[in-house]
């Protein structure tokens, strides 16, 4: 029976560079490429609001012949849940050209692409090995109207799959703004907010301009994984 909704489970494992820090619910090195528009997704990164509206191209380094399962979750959308993960995409029947760029061969996805929204988190998206003649289980509580409490580390063991590739970015105002660390997970305390309005620059990947946009409010008696320094692409 394939039961994702159930309770999470705190798990300390190794940091590997494609997952967010301190996220263990999947793990991997291995790349998924993302891209959005012009934008090739660093994992890490601060990506600006408006860059991931729309479904990424997603592309792969090595040779995959077989058909694959994509999802893109928002790993902390209800902290203070058990199971703190949203699921935005689940696209089925994806399959890779032999340049490495992935189609879904006209297949209408289980969940269809929702754009991230809130702003400082983390949004994971992973590449699973389809299983053969697999069908979406009836007992699949996700659509296109129902996207809550979707458990991670149940998509391995529960349609027997590998995770093969990830890659993750954070989401960024419209403008953005300078700091040797970005939101994360946290374990307990009072959230950061955004705030009243401020000026200044910033600089990234992309060049350098300036912003008038919302201030960041750092929380209180958090534990926050801090993140690559990156400014937001747009």
């Amino acid at each position: 029976m394939y039961s994702f909704i159930v309770a999470a489970t705190c798990l300390v494992g190794v940091i590997l560079a494609q997952t967010p820090p301190s996220y263990t619910l999947a793990e991997t090195n291995n790349t998924l490429g993302l891209k959005y528009g012009k934008v090739n997704v660093i994992a890490g990164e601060v990506l600006g609001y408006e860059v991931p509206s729309h479904e990424p191209q997603l592309r792969s380094s090595i040779s995959l012949n077989g058909t694959y399962i994509a999802i893109l979750v928002d790993t902390t959308a209800n902290i203070s849940s058990p199971i703190p993960a949203d699921l935005l995409w689940f696209q089925q029947n994806v399959t890779f050209s032999s340049n490495g760029i992935a189609s879904y061969d006209g297949s209408v996805a289980q969940v269809p692409y929702l754009a991230p929204s809130s702003v400082g988190h983390p949004y994971l998206a992973l590449l699973y090995t389809q299983p053969p003649n697999f069908i979406i289980p009836s007992n699949f509580p996700y659509n296109d109207t129902f996207r809550l409490a979707f458990n991670v580390s149940r998509v391995s063991s529960d349609f027997q799959t590998p995770l093969l590739e990830a890659n993750y970015f954070l989401l960024g105002s419209n403008c953005t703004y300078e700091s040797t660390s970005k939101a994360g997970v946290y374990s307990s305390g009072t959230a950061g907010h955004y705030g009243p309005t401020a000026t200044g620059s910033y600089h990234g990947p992309s060049g350098t301009g300036i912003y008038n946009g919302p201030a960041f409010t750092s929380g209180s008696g958090r534990t926050k994984a801090s993140f690559p320094r990156f400014g937001a692409r747009y």
